[in-house]
């Protein structure tokens, strides 16, 4: 379970992804952040420093300049060395306004993002936030997200925070998406506690704020309190992710929580809504699913889902497998059933078992002269512990078709082994079938004189 926890925490920071340059996640403008913009002084781009801009967009992202209609096949490939390179020569003008230099760093951070250049686009982003307060709230914020969510993907965790602080800070209220992130750097970053405490500040203000909770804010919630190894709170937050949404991972990982509590009654009733969903499609859900339900002395549910299994494909036709489904069905009483999957998995015999286990299951249904063959079988393929048991219920059957030479002979066999129980049974068998056949033998007598 702990590295099922610790693979699903990556696959968490991968769906934190980074958000493009060009297209920011931008959160609406409050009250008070609208009062501090209104304390800043921002300058306008001229036109000389916007053409070239449009210029560097151009290299980077040809298709920017695309109308309706236009045939994209003939744009040229994108250039953005050729942007930096551009860009490169005006950057450092004096004559630059700060909002005109932070626009000229936003397309080096993009162009060097398109080249995978972390490192420098770091450094221009870094640039665009040395102009404030020379450049709008919005831009200052955009960047501060592009850089915490950067620096996420790259595993600076600790930086990232620093950025979302910041970002916190300017923004002048709380963001649920935010608050998302702090607690996967938390986690990521092993201070459970902490992710934790982000974890459910989030949860509050998505109630606070009457937003749906998403997937993911619920499940990082799980994935620390499992690390706090508080599986209480695992399975309350497990079941609110159910209620929301049922998707199969949640049950199996529910289902799992209950069997750690030794609440195997939960548990298997938590499987068994899984299965009724349709959810199940791996053999060893199926199979896990169908031993629980034997375990639990439900064996008739047990056989349906793996004749389901079968029937679907999913459960490989083997010696395990068939010997299970005879199993459910001889619990469950099914014997015709029974005999049917016990006689399928003779062909995998390696050993006397599964012959003697069809031997039993024909002899519940006074199939006793099929029973015996089966017995015989049993004896020729060898490898049992106790031949002597075998021999003992083969004199059962034989005594059934009054066939009682044999079954005094299979008895005898039978009281070689070292079950004291049998042995003594084996001897008022005996002691029986010579009763018997004595009496047989007066009548015949007393009839022949007639």
């Amino acid at each position: 379970m702990r590295k099922l926890i610790r693979k699903t925490a990556i696959a968490l920071l991968l769906v934190v992804a980074v958000t493009h340059p060009s297209s920011p996640v931008v959160p609406l403008v409050n009250a008070a952040e609208k009062k501090e913009q209104e304390k800043r002084r921002v300058m306008p781009v001229t036109e000389q420093i916007n053409r070239r801009l449009m210029e560097a967009r151009v290299l980077i992202d040809p298709a920017s300049e695309l109308e309706e209609g236009d045939d994209e096949s003939e744009l040229p490939p994108p250039d953005p060395r050729g942007a930096i390179e551009l860009l490169n020569k005006i950057k450092d003008r004096k004559s630059l306004n700060p909002s005109e230099r932070a626009n000229v760093h936003y397309l080096l951070a993009f162009a060097y993002y398109s080249l995978e250049d972390i490192p420098n686009a770091v450094k221009s982003y870094e640039m665009i936030l040395a102009q404030s307060p020379g450049i709008k709230i919005r831009f200052e914020l955009t960047v501060l997200r592009s850089l915490y969510q950067i620096q996420m993907a790259e595993e600076n965790f600790r930086d990232a925070l620093e950025y979302m602080d910041r970002w916190e800070r300017l923004n002048l209220g709380p963001d649920l998406n935010l608050q998302f992130a702090r607690a996967n750097s938390w986690f990521q970053l092993k201070d459970y506690r902490e992710s934790l405490k982000h974890a459910l500040i989030l949860e509050n203000l998505a109630i606070e704020q009457g937003k749906p909770i998403k997937e993911l804010w619920w499940y990082v919630q799980v994935l620390d309190y499992s690390e706090l190894k508080d599986i209480d709170n695992v399975i309350n937050v497990l079941e609110k992710l159910i209620a929301n949404y049922p998707k199969k991972r949640y049950w199996m990982h529910l289902a799992a929580m209950y069997s750690e509590k030794d609440m195997e009654s939960q548990a298997l009733s938590t499987y068994y809504a899984a299965y009724t969903q349709d959810l199940l499609d791996k053999e060893s859900e199926f199979v896990m699913l169908a031993q629980r339900l034997l375990s639990a002395e439900v064996p008739f549910e047990a056989s349906q889902i793996l004749e389901e299994g079968f029937k679907k494909g999913v459960i490989e036709e083997n010696e395990k497998n068939i010997k299970l489904l005879a199993m459910a069905y001889t619990m469950a009483q099914e014997h015709t059933k029974a005999i049917d999957a016990w006689s399928d998995a003779t062909r995998f015999a390696e050993d006397g078992t599964i012959f003697y286990r069809l031997a039993h299951a024909l002899q519940s249904e006074d199939r006793h002269r099929e029973a015996i063959k089966a017995y015989d079988d049993a004896l020729d393929a060898g490898g049992m512990d106790d031949e002597s048991e075998i021999h003992f219920w083969k004199g059962n059957s034989l005594l059934q078709l009054n066939e009682y030479d044999a079954a005094i002979e299979a008895f005898r066999e039978s009281r070689k082994g070292e079950n004291k129980t049998r042995r003594r049974t084996a001897d008022q068998y005996i002691k029986y079938i010579r009763s018997e056949k004595q009496r047989i033998a007066a009548l015949e007598a007393m009839t022949a004189g007639l």
